[in-house]
């Protein structure tokens, strides 16, 4: 994951706001994951909420500000200290650590409650990584504690292929389960999964990516082409423009408990 953390340095901090039309940092976009988890802290409270791979503490700001209990305490955990620089000190932790290496005991005394966030994060640890970071998370969980994550991956296996695919031409491992696959790994991880709802596509243009993944004109000529040979236009995903391509990363959001090991 560091791996690609490490590419895409080139778009953290000020920058990352903007990226993607704006799509991280729009409160429209994030509404119903922060709409979600109030509804999961006011039916099962904590002591601790912590955003797994945070960033710049955008999600944790707009749960602050919808008058969740002011005695939460807010912990943002990412590894990129160009993005915790943005941080909100004053109502938020930093923890500058992978979610790999990531230890309740860091954040939470034995006593202590934790709500576990996570937004568009899942697809840096790659297929053979996900499983394991999961069961991972499960270990730092207590029975009963939630795990909310907002998660791409698509309803079918064609959607799913073709987005991976066209990762794999951006030289990238980043991996989109479909929503069957992700729903068996958490359930083999220790997660009961209690609801997965929609939420907003997010549209890739060629010209975002290069600039994310450090691909040259030439690059998304080559990557357009062969992905029209291989898929065609699959317009729920994948579209040639004028100047490029264009592709939806689907969003879904897991509701999910941790049931016992």
């Amino acid at each position: 994951m560091e791996d690609h953390i490490g590419t895409e340095k080139v778009v953290h901090g000020q920058q990352w706001g903007t990226l993607h039309g704006g799509y991280f940092s729009d409160p429209a976009i994030a509404r119903p994951f922060v709409e979600t988890a109030k509804i999961i802290l006011a039916k099962s409270p904590a002591d601790i909420v912590v955003d797994l791979g945070g960033g710049t503490g955008f999600l944790l700001n707009q749960l602050a500000s919808h008058q969740i209990d002011s005695d939460v305490a807010l912990v943002n955990v990412d590894c990129s200290e160009s993005q915790l620089d943005l941080t909100d000190e004053n109502s938020i932790s930093s923890v500058c650590t992978s979610i790999g290496e990531f230890r309740r005991s860091t954040i939470a005394t034995e006593r202590k409650r934790c709500f576990f966030l996570m937004r568009s994060v899942l697809h840096y640890l790659g297929e053979n990584g996900v499983t394991p970071f999961l069961r991972h998370l499960r270990d730092q969980a207590k029975e009963g504690e939630f795990f909310l994550h907002q998660s791409a991956s698509f309803d079918n296996e064609n959607d799913s292929a073709c987005l991976n695919d066209l990762y794999r031409h951006m030289r990238t491992h980043k991996w989109y389960p479909t929503v069957n696959d992700l729903t068996k790994r958490l359930a083999d991880s220790g997660w009961r999964v209690i609801a997965t709802t929609p939420a907003p596509t997010l549209l890739l243009t060629s010209d975002d990516l290069g600039l994310r993944y450090a691909l040259n004109t030439n690059d998304l000529v080559r990557i357009r082409d062969t992905m029209a040979r291989a898929f065609g236009e699959m317009n729920s995903v994948f579209q040639i423009t004028p100047s490029g391509f264009q592709a939806n990363l689907h969003y879904h959001i897991y509701t999910c408990v941790a049931v016992p090991l």
